[in-house]
């Protein structure tokens, strides 16, 4: 039994990236490069915090935002030229100031996971460019995200050498 989540399971997850490989993100070895891959699932760990209230307004009107400070990329297969997969991402945890999340990029040609994104975020002050507390409205969105997420009923596949100080 494989301790990775199902297609299905992750499939429940909205997807913010539903793509098709494109010749440029082709590499040398004939498949989707890791730029891509870290790009597309950054950005849907972005889109979900987006979703929680810290979008462009937030950044330019109460001067905060996150930034990351650790990721772990995994592969699970191969995505070539010309194939479909999408990008799903999942809240794990926080703490006052940090965010454990991943994303996860499915091969919809072969209906199996990919890869994974993991990483920390650090909520910061943008003047200061130091960690600071998530607003209570920001927190309240994000942990209504994470038990949605927890409610799915299958543990994230975490590298274990990462998470949120508490």
């Amino acid at each position: 039994m494989s301790d990775l989540p199902s297609f299905d399971d992750v499939s429940a997850l909205p997807a913010q990236f539903d793509e098709t490989v494109q010749p440029d993100q082709i590499d040398e070895n004939g498949h989707m490069n890791i730029r891509h891959y870290f790009g597309f699932a950054s950005w849907a760990v972005w889109k979900a915090t987006e979703a929680a209230g810290v979008d462009q307004a937030y950044i330019d009107e109460r001067g905060m935002s996150f930034f990351t400070v650790e990721q772990h990329l995994r592969y699970y297969g191969e995505l070539r030229l010309g194939e479909r997969f999408t990008v799903h991402s999942r809240l794990l945890e926080r703490s006052g100031r940090a965010v454990h999340a991943m994303a996860f990029v499915l091969d919809q040609e072969r209906e199996q996971l990919a890869s994974t994104f993991e990483l920390v975020y650090v909520h910061v002050d943008m003047a200061e460019r130091k960690a600071v507390p998530i607003p209570e409205d920001v927190a309240k969105a994000l942990d209504a995200d994470i038990a949605d997420h927890d409610a799915l009923g299958w543990a994230a596949p975490v590298c274990g050498a990462m998470g949120v100080r508490r």
